[in-house]
């Protein structure tokens, strides 16, 4: 039977597919010999082609005088002619065709005929299997010829990737074992409670942390779904987050959240928990992280209850350093902070500013009538009334003894009288002292105008206060009197406070 004849190509290839190789190198033998045989060429390669670069993999026969692992450009081989077409290249007589002269692996055997194909692995060349011979082809090459070289070829493809994808396997494998080994040696020893949750609850599997936590034995746990140890008040939240994880709309969920310890008190826990799916989608179980932050929180509840204490404390501070104590109003320094700002202000920006002075008419006599502690009692009814008579934004203070003071922002001296005349009259009104009281009060108010060089200070306004007040005592008590208007000018006006306290 002629060696190129169809039977005598599909029975070698029919065992060649069959064999059990060893590995590449008899993997290459065989089938360079076969070609070698089948094709009555001189010289056979397989060739690995990889960035422009062609390494000689294996050569027969053994006499070659080739070198396995040389490298050459692709460029300058006939290899070339093969990554260019991508299908198997025929040529009977190098001297009479375009491509490159002179392989690398042949040049001592002046080759002259090449019948070669692509190895194709995972769709891109891989290599080609080649076969040289020193003289020409006058006959040519046979469709057969060019077909049992692809054929050849594709069976080797078919063994580089069955053989890539186990190398494959097995690293994946190698790295599922590592993965398993490191997960199981993190579950079992990690410092924080690690368990496996299934989607109804229950507790598939647990760490010594996790029973040293919750005071359950691994067994007792498992016995058990997470539903029964979970303080109800955070139950609700927990299954809510499990939920949407099972829904797909989220992936992971944090909380913290409290257990019934197996010795009844609670435990705080920082849980953390995501969701394992196997590769359709159905949810497997839940992995939960759970670290105990019970003292964490005791110690944040004694912070924050400290804190609470320091603010509570400065509050009454801050009130005895502005409250007066008898009458819960504002005292005499806070009044001068507010007087100035609010005369600084009105200057700044062109607004009315009242001030009232109250005097509680004829006190003494109350005091020595009826006592201390009636008269205390009368001043914090005076008190309150001023300051329900007052504005949101007024300012009522206990200027001194029976003396009170009210500012009155942005109050011209028609609005000033009213209010005033109001407070004048809701202290007459008192009905539950030992006998009724009258007040007499003094005004003052200031307005800013452009081109005014004159200089408004808290002093002056006070005096011009204190002296309506003199009138309105010398006019025979319970009465309101008010003071012309003073003028500042908003660029000039400076303010002092000669009349506060030291």
């Amino acid at each position: 039977m002629p060696k190129n004849h169809p039977d005598l190509h599909f029975r070698e290839l029919h065992r060649l597919s069959l064999a059990d190789y060893a590995g590449y190198p008899e993997l290459y033998r065989e089938y360079l010999a076969s070609g070698l045989r089948l094709t009555g060429m001189t010289i056979g390669l397989v060739v690995r082609i990889q960035r422009e670069t062609c390494t000689i993999l294996a050569a027969q026969p053994d006499s070659a005088a080739v070198a396995v692992g040389e490298t050459q450009p692709l460029g300058e081989t006939w290899c070339a002619a093969v990554v260019a077409q991508q299908r198997p290249v025929a040529v009977a007589d190098a001297g009479r065709d375009a491509l490159l002269p002179g392989h690398a692996a042949c040049s001592q055997h002046s080759p002259k005929a090449y019948l070669a194909a692509p190895i194709w692995v995972n769709n891109e060349i891989y290599g080609t299997l080649s076969f040289f011979a020193c003289t020409p082809q006058k006959e040519g090459f046979s469709r057969n010829d060019r077909e049992l070289i692809e054929l050849m070829a594709r069976g080797l493809s078919v063994f580089i990737e069955r053989d890539q994808l186990e190398q494959q396997r097995l690293e994946s494998l190698h790295r599922m074992q590592q993965s398993i080994d490191l997960f199981e040696s993190a579950f079992r020893f990690a410092a924080i409670g690690m368990a496996l949750v299934s989607p109804e609850g229950r507790w598939l599997r647990v760490n010594d942390a996790v029973c040293q936590i919750l005071g359950y034995t691994a067994d007792e746990l498992l016995a058990i779904d997470f539903q029964t140890i979970t303080h109800p008040d955070d139950l609700e939240a927990d299954l809510a987050y499990l939920q949407e994880m099972l829904a797909g709309h989220r992936d992971v969920y944090r909380m913290e959240k409290r257990y019934h310890h197996r010795s009844g008190r609670l435990v705080w826990v920082l849980l953390s928990v995501s969701l394992v799916r196997d590769p359709a989608g159905t949810p497997l179980y839940f992995l939960s992280q759970l670290q105990d932050v019970t003292e964490q929180k005791r110690a944040t509840e004694v912070l924050h209850k400290q804190q609470r204490e320091l603010t509570a404390s400065n509050a009454r501070l801050q009130r005895l350093a502005t409250v007066d104590e008898l009458t819960e109003v504002y005292n005499r320094r806070a009044f001068f902070d507010k007087f100035n700002a609010e005369l600084e202000r009105s200057a700044r920006a062109g607004l009315f500013l009242s001030v009232l002075i109250i005097d509680v008419d004829h006190f003494k006599q109350y005091n020595d009538s009826f006592g201390h502690p009636e008269g205390d009692q009368a001043l914090r009814r005076v008190a309150a009334e001023l300051e329900r008579c007052g504005r949101v934004n007024d300012v009522c203070a206990r200027y001194g003894g029976e003396e009170f003071a009210v500012v009155l922002p942005d109050t011209d001296e028609k609005a000033c009288l009213r209010v005033a005349e109001r407070m004048r009259a809701a202290v007459e009104q008192i009905s539950d002292l030992r006998r009724p009281l009258t007040v007499s009060i003094g005004c003052a108010t200031t307005v800013s105008r452009h081109g005014q060089q004159r200089v408004v200070t808290t002093e002056a306004m006070l005096s011009r206060a204190d002296k309506s007040l003199y009138e309105a005592k010398e006019g025979g008590r319970n009465r309101v009197v008010q003071s012309p208007s003073l003028v500042q000018d908003p660029v000039e006006a400076k303010l002092t406070d000669a009349a506060a306290p030291t």
